[in-house]
């Protein structure tokens, strides 16, 4: 078998499902808004949120959305903002939550390096904000979603040398009952420590549970081919009896996610930085995801009710990550949360590619060298089975002569003809098949590392040399593909004749012109591995031609 033919298979699947994701993400069906209710038609359609579960006596029910009343305006309090190394806060004494959190080590365009990104804001087009409180069973106060905290200082800001900032909100009902919301900040860390004390000076016992929810506005990305954002998703991701799950919202509509879990977590992911709650383990938490109406979504955790006897205190123990998906951060925070990075069904190939990458780029502290080192590495680590398919494609490249002679003395008798090409094959031992596995079996590499470099942030706006600002975007001049097309064209004349077949000779004539205006819209990084990896290629194919020949002439 011609194994330039299995190289055009899997470059026409290649570019027919990047094609297929490009279309699907510009002219795809896009989710329906579902249509607001009359309760939460506000000025900006933000909402206050509940918690999903109440009961009519205190207790937990498993139904999510049960019981649950209208939703009103979001309240708004006084701003207290919040600043760490890697993390810029802004917290409503509304409530107490967060909402609207910069990562100041990541620029949202390399043009503007002082406006950052936003993994939470409470704009109504960008909404994600995190939203909490405490229920409590029949007559029992406890503060809800529109509570308001009191607090010592307006700003608070990690202190040179310190690693550790504590701000600590209060809420009290009047009546014996105090609330202390903590939220706990460490140095160089996205991840933020949240509690409720409950501390209950009344006469009677009290008794609650504590609910935790980021509330969101889905609205399907849409972005042309040549956009460094081109990959942008937005889903609800659990972790919880059942493994890793992620659910697209459109589908939340219809199907509401609802599950019980004693250690998990629940989040909101898209392309490259998560929100997640991570509650206390240990405890039979309840998840979920629902919509709120107007293209809203709620998406958080109900935790056990606690009692607190008069005079004692209990707390309600919680986690948060805010921030990138860096692979080394999120594996200690909470288990399964590193598989949010998407790398789909070949997650168990592309996380070792991602690894020694990682590695490499410790060393050498460019993304981009490390690409091309890696490229080596993969190279040698596959010589041997390149050596096979190019050696098959030397000797065929030899024959060639001599085939061609034998189709044009047989053009009329074909069986003839594979017969006697079967014989120069077994006389010259060459074996036509010889050259398909090893370029099957890189097939899946290739799409694993394409995974890598699309959806890893530490490539996200990471450069390489010269003109290559950003390795996550398209090359901003298509050096790189003109250059990919051109190792292309080069590695066809290193080949042997795909057939004399005049359609296959013209596609092979224009398939570098297509590859390299394809490439245009792919991520630098992922170019600059293929041009590597073709200019090598082009190298070893030169090196065994040469010795295949001399080979020849001794026999």
């Amino acid at each position: 078998m011609d194994n330039r033919r299995i190289f055009l298979l899997a470059a026409f699947v290649f570019i027919v499902f990047m094609l297929y994701q490009a279309w699907m993400l510009d002219y795809g069906p896009k989710p329906e808004p579902q249509a607001a209710t009359p309760a939460t038609a506000t000025a900006n359609g933000v909402v206050s949120a509940v918690p999903p579960v109440v009961s009519g006596a205190g207790g937990v029910s498993a139904a999510a959305g049960a019981g649950v009343p209208a939703p009103v305006a979001l309240a708004k309090g006084r701003e207290i903002h919040v600043r760490t190394d890697v993390l810029d806060l802004v917290i409503d004494t509304a409530g107490g939550d967060i909402r609207r959190a910069e990562l100041l080590k990541y620029p949202e365009d390399l043009k503007d390096p002082t406006k950052h990104v936003k993994v939470l804001d409470d704009a109504d087009a960008d909404l994600l904000v995190l939203q909490s409180g405490l229920q409590a069973g029949a007559g029992m106060a406890a503060p809800d979603a529109d509570a308001m905290y009191t607090t010592a200082q307006g700003e608070y800001a990690l202190a040179a040398g310190g690693d550790t900032l504590k701000v600590v909100l209060n809420w009290q009902d009047g009546h014996g009952l105090s609330v202390d919301k903590t939220y706990t900040l460490t140095r160089g860390s996205y991840e933020i420590g949240m509690s409720y004390a409950v501390h209950n000076a009344g006469t009677t016992p009290w008794q609650g549970d504590a609910w935790l929810q980021w509330q969101s506005r889905y609205t399907a990305p849409h972005t042309g081919m040549f956009s460094a954002t081109r990959y942008d998703y937005q889903r609800a991701a659990l972790y919880g009896a059942d493994g890793y799950q992620e659910h697209e919202f459109k589908d939340i509509n219809d199907k509401p996610v609802a599950e019980t879990a004693g250690n998990g977590w629940i989040a909101v992911v898209d392309h490259y930085f998560l929100a997640a709650i991570i509650p206390a383990a240990g405890q039979g938490t309840q998840y979920y995801s629902r919509p709120l109406g107007d293209a809203r979504y709620a998406t958080g955790s109900l935790t056990p009710q606690k009692s607190v006897a008069p005079g004692a205190s209990a707390s309600f123990d919680s986690a948060l990550f805010v921030g990138p998906k860096l692979q080394t951060k999120l594996a200690p925070v909470a288990k399964g949360l590193e598989l949010t990075v998407d790398y789909g069904k070949l997650t168990i190939i592309a996380q070792p590619i991602f690894w020694v990458l990682e590695h490499i780029e410790q060393l050498v502290g460019n993304w981009g060298w490390s690409i091309l080192i890696l490229t080596l590495l993969f190279k040698a680590a596959t010589y041997k089975l390149n050596e096979i398919s190019g050696r098959s494609m030397a000797k065929m490249r030899l024959v060639q002569p001599r085939i061609k002679a034998l189709q044009e003395r047989y053009a009329d008798d074909r069986q003839r003809l594979s017969q006697a090409m079967m014989e120069l094959y077994k006389k010259e031992k060459i074996n036509p098949a010889s050259g398909c596995f090893p370029v099957l079996i890189q097939i899946p590499i290739f799409f694993a590392l394409y995974y890598v470099l699309v959806y890893s942030v530490e490539l996200r706006q990471a450069p390489w040399t010269l003109w290559i600002k950003d390795l996550s975007a398209p090359d901003p001049f298509y050096v790189l593909p003109v250059l990919y097309g051109i190792a292309m064209f080069i590695q066809q004349h290193l080949q042997p004749p795909a057939s004399t077949d005049k359609m296959q000779a013209r596609m092979m004539k224009i398939m570098p012109l297509a590859f390299a205006f394809f490439y245009m819209v792919l991520p630098a990084g992922l170019v600059l591995y293929y041009f590597a990896n073709s200019i090598i290629s082009i190298v070893q194919q030169r090196y065994i031609n040469n010795l295949i020949e001399r080979e020849s002439k001794k026999s």
